[in-house]
């Protein structure tokens, strides 16, 4: 289920992100500190609370600034759900992952970047087959143990969600690269969402951790 989009403006502030990708329905704590995501911070406040998160395809350098970085064309449609005004115009806020968000073009005229979006359709009703179902759970257990987090992957199997949105959970959660979240991210379907992640899963089981390297 998709959010009312149609209420928002075709063109929306853009937050890019180094290292960091957000998934639709998930939570993201955010720390706003530069003039320019203050500027952004207040306007979407003042109007629909509404934003796109997206991930820097490099991460600056340390002392230079980012707010020239190429991005990922697709990113997260995020609100914002709580705001905590801070001293200097900072901000603590929390925001909340809507639906993926295509990034047609890059807008000038504001402090801050902003884009025109598209919203991505999800097909999370598609029949997901009991074996596949099943090979994800092995990858996942493979990983768990192999990362000694086999407590807190239950906490997280355990907990009431629907397919999509525990994907989305696990994709946070897991320690995986930015990229690798960001290929998760693009995926169209939960069958290909969930085919990706068992190839990551593989991966850092079976590729990342070989003997003597």
């Amino acid at each position: 289920m998709t959010s009312k989009v149609f209420m928002l403006p075709a063109i929306l502030p853009l937050f890019p992100l180094p290292q960091v990708v957000l998934f639709p329905r998930t939570f993201l704590p955010l720390y706003v500190f530069e003039p320019r995501y203050q500027d952004l911070t207040v306007e979407v406040l003042n109007s629909h609370h509404h934003l796109v998160l997206t991930l820097m395809r490099e991460t600056p350098e340390p002392g230079t600034p980012g707010e020239a970085a190429q991005v990922f064309d697709t990113g997260c449609l995020a609100e914002i759900v709580r705001a905590e005004p801070l001293t200097g115009g900072r901000w603590n806020l929390l925001v909340q992952g809507k639906d993926i968000a295509h990034i047609v073009e890059e807008v000038p005229g504001k402090s801050f970047r902003q884009a025109r979006i598209q919203v991505v359709p999800f097909d999370s009703a598609l029949l997901w087959p009991g074996p596949h179902r099943r090979r994800l759970m092995e990858s996942l257990q493979a990983y768990a143990i192999s990362e000694g987090i086999e407590a807190q992957l239950k906490e997280l199997l355990d907990l009431p969600l629907e397919d999509m949105e525990r994907l989305n959970t696990l994709a946070m959660a897991l320690d995986f690269e930015p990229s690798e979240r960001q290929f998760l991210l693009e995926s169209r379907d939960l069958l290909t969402f969930a085919e990706r992640m068992i190839q990551l899963l593989d991966f850092t089981v079976g590729g990342r951790h070989l003997p003597g390297l």
